[in-house]
């Protein structure tokens, strides 16, 4: 089997790398690890080469339209349809899925989509019967799913997660910190600033937050320190994967506080459509925190392995933190334990053997 995938997203060093571009890239990088898998995608110049097993190809693209980097102009990368035999596409509202998918099932191949919300301003399917193209739809949430267009919907299939459990997992040599950890870019929807105002409503001097992430929104980050002031929070900016291992398995918890409307009264409607943060702080034995905005509460057992908390509240926040913090050492190490056991059914080899079982027409549980 021959599995092209297709992700409009633009690769290059000023790409805001968020969950919409990681999930294609590391579904391909691991399904390379079965079956012949291409990974395309667009840059301002064209490159060819290898990761492992996966091929990356990316083609040139001399414009986006209407400025969005989400949505190229390109036509080369057709061509990669040809020796396929599977075909996934990445994102909905783009040209180039409209393209991929109007080309691949005309010329006999299988098609699938998942997508990621937001999308270009410009694309096809509102005009033309692109939908019919597709096998069918791949979400990695329940919330993602009930987000598709209705026509999607009705051939939807949910195959959850996407963790790799051999990098992320527990190192019992390393003793657990007083330590509050976020991880994920700094960005109003991402809700740090309940965060911050949990850490005051906690007063836990001895407890520290650290926020491990690039700034993307300079005004956010600047109120954000201003806020900190006075509090013992850390921001870090330019973590490897080494240090990012060892601030999941040394923190106490992990929090995600993404909101819908964020502090500035700024709305979306898709904060969250898994958080890979969660699913890599709980396969490393750290609880997670999350709120209940987006799809967040579908990957964190509440009161099992953390614990789901109403968005834009910082005493909601505390108070979640308030309980891992009073357990007692053998009932916080009950939380690991199921930690670990809770994230093995999303694991990165299991999603990638059910998405070859769809390609192949089978169904899955």
């Amino acid at each position: 089997m021959k599995v092209v995938h297709i992700t409009p997203t633009y690769f290059d060093e000023s790409s805001i790398i968020g969950g919409g571009e990681r999930y294609p890239t590391e579904l391909a990088l691991w399904m390379s690890k079965f079956v012949d898998t291409t990974l395309v995608s667009f840059s301002s110049k064209r490159k060819s080469y290898k990761q492992g097993n996966l091929k990356i190809e990316t083609y040139s693209v001399k414009h986006l339209i209407h400025g969005n980097k989400l949505n190229p102009l390109c036509f080369k990368y057709l061509g990669s349809i040809w020796n396929a035999d599977v075909v996934h596409i990445h994102h909905i509202n783009t040209l180039i899925s409209d393209l991929a998918c109007l080309t691949a099932s005309l010329v006999g191949k299988r098609v699938f989509v998942t997508d990621y919300g937001g999308g270009g301003s410009l694309f096809l399917n509102q005009k033309l019967p692109i939908f019919w193209g597709y096998q069918n739809a791949i979400a990695y949430s329940q919330y993602g799913l009930d987000f598709l267009p209705s026509e999607l919907q009705k051939k939807a299939v949910l195959i959850k997660g996407g963790i790799d459990t051999n990098k992320f997992c527990p190192e019992s040599s390393l003793p657990k910190e007083k330590k509050i950890l976020f991880v994920g870019r700094i960005l109003p929807h991402k809700g740090i600033n309940y965060l911050i105002d949990a850490l005051r409503l906690l007063n836990q001097a001895d407890y520290k937050l650290k926020i491990v992430g690039r700034a993307y929104s300079e005004r956010y980050y600047q109120d954000l320190k201003n806020q900190a002031n006075g509090l013992n929070v850390e921001f870090v900016h330019d973590a490897d994967d080494e240090q990012l291992l060892y601030e999941y398995r040394t923190a106490m918890v992990t929090i995600l506080p993404s909101v819908h409307t964020t502090c500035y009264g700024e709305y979306t409607p898709v904060p969250e459509l898994m958080g890979f943060t969660l699913l890599e702080s709980q396969a490393c034995g750290t609880p997670a925190i999350c709120t209940d905005a987006g799809a967040m509460h579908e990957f964190v057992d509440d009161s099992q392995t953390g614990f789901v908390v109403k968005q834009n509240s910082g005493e909601a926040i505390a108070a979640a933190i308030r309980q891992l913090i009073d357990l007692s050492a053998s009932e916080y190490k009950e939380y690991q334990t199921r930690c670990r056991r809770w994230i093995q059914s999303l694991s990165w080899s299991t999603v990638v053997q059910k998405n070859l079982s769809i390609y192949q027409g089978k169904n899955v549980e």
